[in-house]
């Protein structure tokens, strides 16, 4: 097996408690440093070490502790984060505003093993009350960054992003749609996985995006109480169909059968690609545009990022025409009102 098959079938393993073929051979311990790296990298390292503990193939007892530990760890910080969400959810009820977690424990929920799921920033949605989020936070003494229409702060070890709503695209029409929807839905996990697809299409079209993405959108696929034929409605409604189908090809080719699909999952060169954006850029290539982009002067800096998203948006624009097109144009104003600022 190739170093990519034997971590998808630990994967699979930790994911949905068995997999398909035969379990390895014992492996060196170079293999396993690897194989735990690309878990790291990919931000699934809890379900991938879960994934080894439940077959009969370990790495030398002095590298499986430091798994052991570090998982541990993982559930220990997601318990804390959940506390740290009710605390928050509290604190905005008690203020006569209303919001939702997206994402984090949301969507870990759906998982064998809920707090295996690795954490990251704390996404809260405030659907009541967001024109008042700031000035109460400020009044609380928090320092809050704004970020693309949302606001960022920490609360202790916890980062935590505001947002005005679960997600948004960049054709305006199709976002007004959206909007209308999600207000008129806060509850059915049919919207709540578009979201979720429309989340990682929106990273896949900027710098590309990780396995735990992908892994939040198989677990509900096969474990939420899903209605197909109105989550294939809603694809269709939003535009998503077309990307959909290449995820859900994704999807069989790294996870394997069983799964449900609204749309036909497609194969061949578009699975490929999508395979090579979260293979091989994953969360790596923002971190790269960013150091390249220090280093050079202003108008090489914006002459090099103008290439990059042009050539992006026309390698991706077969699964997305629209929102590749408005992400230039959003691109372009942009630019136009910073340079005016200047």
């Amino acid at each position: 097996m190739s170093m990519k098959s034997l971590f998808l079938y630990f994967l699979r393993v930790g994911l949905w408690g068995e997999a398909e073929g035969p379990c390895p051979e014992s492996l060196p311990e170079e293999t396993w440093r690897e194989l735990f790296r690309m878990s790291c990298e990919q931000a699934v390292c809890g379900v991938w070490v879960d994934g080894v503990s439940q077959t009969a193939c370990r790495p030398p007892e002095r590298l499986w502790t430091q798994w052991i530990f570090h998982t541990a760890r993982i559930g220990q910080m997601n318990r804390w984060l959940r506390q740290v969400e009710e605390r928050w959810l509290e604190n905005l009820r008690g203020q006569g505003m209303e919001g939702e977690v997206f994402k984090g424990s949301s969507a870990g929920r759906w998982y064998r093993k809920p707090l295996l799921r690795c954490y990251g920033d704390i996404d809260l949605v405030v659907w009541k009350g967001w024109e008042r989020l700031a000035g109460y936070l400020q009044a609380a003494g928090y320092r809050c960054v704004p970020e693309g229409g949302s606001w960022a702060m920490q609360d202790g070890q916890a980062s935590i992003e505001w947002h005005p709503c679960r997600e948004f695209v960049y054709n305006p029409w199709i976002n007004g749609r959206l909007q209308r929807m999600l207000r008129a839905d806060r509850t059915g996990p049919e919207l709540y996985v578009v979201c979720l697809i429309l989340h990682l299409r929106r990273h896949v079209l900027t710098y590309g995006i990780g396995l735990k993405q992908v892994c939040d959108v198989a677990v509900m696929l096969r474990r939420a109480p899903l209605d197909f034929g109105r989550l294939a409605s809603l694809l269709q409604a939003l535009h998503l169909a077309d990307f959909s189908g290449v995820l859900f090809g994704l999807l069989e080719k790294y996870l394997g059968g069983g799964f449900v699909f609204p749309v036909p999952p497609r194969r061949g060169r578009d699975v490929d690609l999508l395979d090579e954006i979260v293979w091989n850029e994953g969360y790596r290539l923002k971190m790269e545009r960013e150091s390249l982009s220090a280093c050079r002067s202003e108008f090489g800096r914006v002459r090099r990022n103008a290439w990059f998203w042009l050539g992006r948006s026309v390698r991706l624009c077969r699964w997305m025409p629209g929102e590749a097109f408005f992400f230039l144009c959003t691109k372009f104003v942009k630019r136009l009102a910073f340079r005016k600022k200047a």
